[in-house]
């Protein structure tokens, strides 16, 4: 298998388990102040990728300046597109904070053309973004109601900040990674340092410090470790390497189809006609970017 390929099979792998974390991330906040957990779930995550990395024995520690370089995309990532959407989601439902991730691919394109003007756009991935959004628009047309709630404000404002600098982080990812650096050491690099950035987060803005501990709280932390953060963000490392940006990010169309889909199978909600047409727009036009491949 090649490894544009297995890339995007990572990419799918991806879709599913992100998808997957939303709900875990609204357990986990539950027992844990948020930006304490992206701090406990990030550090142990980049810890347990570092020991893994350097413990093969065949990886060389980078130059100084390429650890600065993935320490300052970890912030940029995790410490901020981590943490400002762990926060808000104190105060959004899991389904709103993921159509406004949603919003990911448009500015990493963006962002991508601000920074060097290599990220192609054509009339195919316009129509393809376009048509996403538009299965989510069906998917999510009764909750708009929530962005015109005061208590929705600050949350909605987290999600957006969520995007912003996650999309400047991936951005940064696709222009710093070093070809011949393993994706578990990038990933391991932004992961501890991000979530050292989350403790100093935790320290200005978090209300409480206490931790309530429950069995699922915990759990839910373990997995928003072990897959959430160290699997999938080494995945994503892949991917960046192989596949544009602008690919790389259409994991949040899928996002907000994986949440419903776990809320009719896991919950018991309702799943409408309209959601199920949202969801097959959103998949073909995630089809369309795709299928004209680099």
């Amino acid at each position: 298998m090649s490894a544009i390929r297995r890339a995007y099979l990572a990419l799918a792998l991806i879709c599913i388990i992100w998808g997957t974390t939303y709900t875990a991330i609204k357990y986990a906040i539950l027992d844990f102040p948020p930006f304490l957990l992206v701090g406990i779930r990030q550090t142990a995550a980049g810890l347990l990728l570092l020991i893994l990395a350097f413990g093969s024995g065949k990886i060389q520690m980078p130059e100084r300046r390429y650890i600065s370089r993935q320490a300052l995309t970890g912030l940029a990532t995790i410490t901020g597109g981590n943490g400002f959407v762990t926060w808000g989601m104190q105060y959004v439902s899991s389904g709103l904070a993921a159509i406004i991730g949603s919003l990911t691919p448009v500015l990493v394109v963006l962002l991508s053309l601000a920074w060097n003007g290599k990220e192609r756009i054509n009339g195919r991935l316009v129509m393809g973004v376009l048509l996403g959004f538009a299965g989510l628009a069906l998917i999510f047309r009764e909750g708009w109601q929530d962005f015109v709630r005061p208590e929705y404000r600050w949350g909605i404002a987290g999600c957006f900040a969520s995007v912003f600098t996650w999309s400047l982080g991936t951005v940064m990812s696709k222009q710093w990674n070093a070809p011949g650096v393993p994706p578990m050491l990038n990933a391991g690099i932004q992961i501890t340092s991000g979530g050292l950035g989350g403790f100093l987060m935790s320290y200005f803005f978090d209300t409480s410090h206490e931790i309530h501990h429950t069995t699922r709280g915990w759990l839910s932390v373990a997995y928003l470790i072990v897959i959430g953060s160290a699997l999938a963000f080494t995945l994503y490392m892949f991917v960046l390497k192989h596949l544009s940006a602008t690919v790389s990010s259409l994991y949040s169309y899928i996002n907000p189809v994986v949440a419903i889909l776990l809320g009719w199978a896991l919950l018991g909600e309702a799943l409408t006609p309209w959601e199920v047409a949202g969801m097959a727009a959103t998949i073909l036009g995630v089809w369309i970017v795709n299928s004209k491949r680099e």
